[in-house]
């Protein structure tokens, strides 16, 4: 059997060509009645994007920031859509869209009915099909809507949570300073310590004042020191050789008297370091040590008058002159050994000044820290408060969908075009099926006449 030539196949299409065109013809007719006959469906598209940079303004900025209004943009890396795309395909959305459009299946939404679809442009387009390019309208932004919705649903927990967080560390941090104002206010009352800068400034000065005071005691116990040491001399010279050990200079009475004195005046310096010389107590002090000095001068002049001497002799003058002495000695040492104990009173306050101010420092700090650390979450809260309250924009809507006015299927023209091609396509496989058939069917009977022919020669 030989192959046939282009020009052959030609001649095959072109024999059978009213019946190619009867077929093509048809076809179209087909497709238009269809394309009548089918019910419109309508594609509606809503565009939006999610800013690039979140939306982070603040109610209670400090003064001098920055709140000027800034342009928002969509990213421009196709990998950040990925999740944004995924979560529209969720069956949560397409429950919350479902809840609206009960005409629609859940199913049917995730794959059927509803497209996503990232531009050049970087912007999400939805597109949603329905038979009512009213309700293909809505679904598109509903989708829109939902995707922002549940996006602030997410932020808005994370904002409760942290409210509430926000709240419980609050109320925790209030107890601990309460507490902390607590402890410091009976550490203050326990131990005088109101105004310690203060009391450290009248030490520092009474220090001052006490140990100039203690030098010129000192001066005048060695200045009475030396008289005594002379007035002895001149005693001795003037009773040839007369002890003054042997002189009744004091009693048992008088040296009581003395050891009185001595406690009072040390009493007195130290109450001069805590307490003002008006204070009752003091004054109470300084009568006694007036009465106890008014009993010492009584018994020196007891003592005075029972010696044998003539009043009006030379070395009774000397003798009455080194009692005197001696007892200016006792109120010396006295006025010496209280300061000297006053001093060390100061010093140890100041020491304990020292080792309370650090602890008071201590408590301060904690006082203060706490204070900050309450001050700080409630501004915090008092923010997070204001932030719960405003939608935040996680999606900017570019294009709303509106009601398509043209059907997406059927396309009249494109669906002629099509019917046309194919119809087209049809006669010609329907030319060379029908030249094939011939073909074959004359090879047929060429086979039986030659078969008929041999067996009529043979016999």
């Amino acid at each position: 059997m030989k192959k046939n030539t282009l020009i052959e196949y030609w001649y095959v299409l072109y024999d059978r060509r009213r019946m190619s065109l009867v077929i093509a013809f048809s076809t179209v007719v087909t497709v238009f009645i269809l394309s009548k006959v089918i019910h419109p469906v309508y594609e509606a598209k809503a565009v939006f994007f999610v800013p690039k940079e979140p939306d982070v303004a603040t109610f209670l900025a400090p003064p001098g920031e920055n709140m000027a209004r800034v342009p928002y943009a969509p990213p421009v890396t196709e990998e950040t859509f990925g999740p944004y795309i995924g979560i529209l395909k969720t069956a949560t959305i397409a429950q919350l869209v479902q809840r609206d459009f009960p005409h629609k299946k859940v199913r049917d939404l995730m794959q059927r009915d509803i497209s996503f679809e990232l531009s050049d442009e970087y912007l999400l387009n939805v597109y949603a099909r329905d038979k009512n390019p009213v309700l293909a309208a809505g679904i598109a932004n509903a989708y829109v809507k939902y995707f922002r919705q549940l996006m602030d649903g997410y932020s808005l927990k994370s904002q409760l949570d942290r409210q509430t967080t926000l709240e419980e560390d609050i109320e925790v941090n209030q107890k601990r300073l309460s507490r902390a104002k607590y402890v410091l206010t009976v550490f203050q009352q326990k131990h005088k310590t109101a105004n310690l800068d203060e009391e450290t400034k009248q030490l520092i000065a009474m220090k001052t004042n006490f140990e100039t005071n203690l030098k010129n005691m000192q001066i005048k116990h060695s200045e009475n020191k030396n008289k005594i040491l002379a007035t002895k001399r001149k005693l001795k010279d003037e009773i040839h050789a007369f002890r003054v050990s042997e002189l009744v200079i004091t009693s048992p009475l008088l040296e009581k008297l003395k050891a009185q004195l001595v406690d009072i005046e040390a009493k007195m310096a130290s109450l001069r370091v805590e307490i003002k010389e008006s204070h009752p107590e003091y004054i109470i002090l300084k009568r006694n040590y007036e009465e106890v000095k008014k009993s010492v001068n009584k018994e020196i002049e007891n003592i005075l008058e029972s010696q044998i001497k003539a009043p009006d002799t030379f070395c009774e003058s000397l003798r009455r002159q080194l009692i005197n002495l001696y007892v200016e000695k006792e109120g010396i040492e006295a006025n010496i050994s209280g300061t000297e104990k006053t001093l060390t009173g100061i010093d140890k306050r100041m020491r304990e000044i020292s080792i309370l101010q650090d602890q008071l420092d201590n408590l301060a700090t904690r006082v203060e820290r706490y204070k900050k650390i309450v001050e700080t979450l409630s501004f915090n809260l008092q923010e997070v408060n204001a932030q719960s309250k405003r939608a935040p924009l996680v999606a900017i809507q570019v294009e709303q969908a509106t009601p398509p006015t043209k059907p997406a299927f059927p396309v009249m023209w494109l669906n002629l075009i099509v019917g046309f091609l194919v119809g087209i396509v049809g006669g010609v496989f329907y030319c060379f099926f029908m030249n094939y058939l011939e073909e074959t069917r004359g090879v047929r009977l060429y086979r039986l006449l030659k078969a008929i022919k041999a067996t009529e020669g043979e016999a």
